[in-house]
């Protein structure tokens, strides 16, 4: 167990971030007594990182890690992501640096649909891939993809988007919005286009809290499927739904319990209340039932989140384990919360 308050701080930061306990503890000693661990992003920051996550949500690649994210790095105008871009694939021509230049990279078509980010725009160098957006403030380095990755990623991704009918946004127009993606700077709801574009906003305060607390769904249970969407809420934001498909590995009666702690923990966690909790943890652990978390803000924010447990035990794990040397890495991601993390009751539900 971590004995100081400055040890038990940093302990929740790594868990929730995934960075090295050297690093956490590194970073704790550098905040001022019980200020937030994970600081918000502003306004232009979180609906940046609400693309993200949106692009990100339900891989089309092969992950490990909660959609390949091995930690993360939070500011408040900045937020670097380390990517696992290392794990085999299904299909060879397939990486994590695809996955990415699909999801993020902007491009439009004859009728004006625009995929990926609008208005956003990549540079390589030593120290990773770095995404801003043209005339706004914010930025989002991508780690453990090189360069060359980078290249070849896009270059592949291009002659698809040819065959499609679709252009890179930045080919003809590197430095400023292309005229396709303009109309989405500040889109409106009178289009369907510009509805899809404009529901990243309200609720982007969500998305960037689960961003830059990825990792943390790695203390539920072993990772075997991560992915996640949204439905609209009826204050006018979304709700974000995360299925945690897992194997559980905690002793502890319910195995989810760390996690819930942390995730509404005042140092570390979302700004969040349970509005309810669906718990079948006292269910045969052969049962493919899962349990449900669901919450909102606590300070009146449009938005919802759900959080699905899927869990697999016994035989249902089976088709998780014909790949033995996957299962095994994946098993290693695993990260037990201590247990006096794992103790502390939750929120009482509203």
């Amino acid at each position: 167990m971590k004995r100081t308050g400055i040890e038990r701080r940093a302990e929740k930061l790594r868990l929730a971030t995934g960075i090295t306990w050297t690093d956490a503890l590194k970073h704790v000693k550098s905040l001022p007594a019980q200020s937030p661990l994970i600081p918000e992003a502003h306004l232009s920051q979180a609906v940046l990182e609400s693309y993200v996550l949106s692009g990100l949500a339900w891989p089309m690649v092969d992950t490990r890690n909660p959609w390949g994210i091995r930690s993360v790095h939070p500011q408040t105008g900045s937020l670097a992501v380390a990517f696992e871009n290392d794990v085999p694939q299904r299909l060879d021509a397939e990486s994590m640096a695809r996955e990415l230049v699909r999801a993020l990279v902007p491009c439009f078509d004859a009728q004006g649909d625009v995929r990926g980010i609008p208005g956003a725009r990549f540079t390589t160098g030593e120290d990773g891939v770095r995404l801003h957006r043209i005339g706004m403030p914010g930025s989002l380095t991508i780690l453990g993809v090189s360069a060359a990755s980078w290249t070849n990623a896009s270059d592949h991704q291009r002659e698809e988007n040819e065959a499609d009918g679709r252009r890179y946004c930045h080919e003809s127009s590197p430095s400023r919005w292309h005229r396709s993606e303009v109309v989405f700077r500040e889109p409106s709801i009178r289009t369907v286009l510009g509805r899809h574009h404009y529901r990243k906003q309200p609720s982007a305060w969500l998305a960037s809290g689960l961003l830059r607390r990825a990792p943390l769904l790695r203390t539920i249970g072993v990772p075997l499927s991560t992915t996640a969407w949204t439905n609209l809420t009826d204050d006018g934001g979304s709700e974000w739904i995360i299925e945690y498909i897992n194997e559980p590995l905690s002793a502890a009666a319910c195995y989810h319990q760390g996690f819930t702690n942390l995730l509404l923990d005042p140092e570390c966690g979302l700004p969040i209340t349970i509005t309810d909790l669906d718990c079948s943890c006292d269910w045969p652990p052969e049962s493919y039932w899962g349990c449900r978390f669901y919450a909102r803000s606590n300070t009146g924010e449009p938005g919802a989140l759900q959080v699905r447990f899927s869990r697999r035990s016994g035989d249902r794990t089976q088709i998780y384990k014909e790949d033995l040397v996957d299962y095994e890495e994946r098993r290693k991601i695993y990260q037990a919360v201590p247990a006096h993390l794992e103790r502390t009751p939750t929120r009482t539900i509203k």
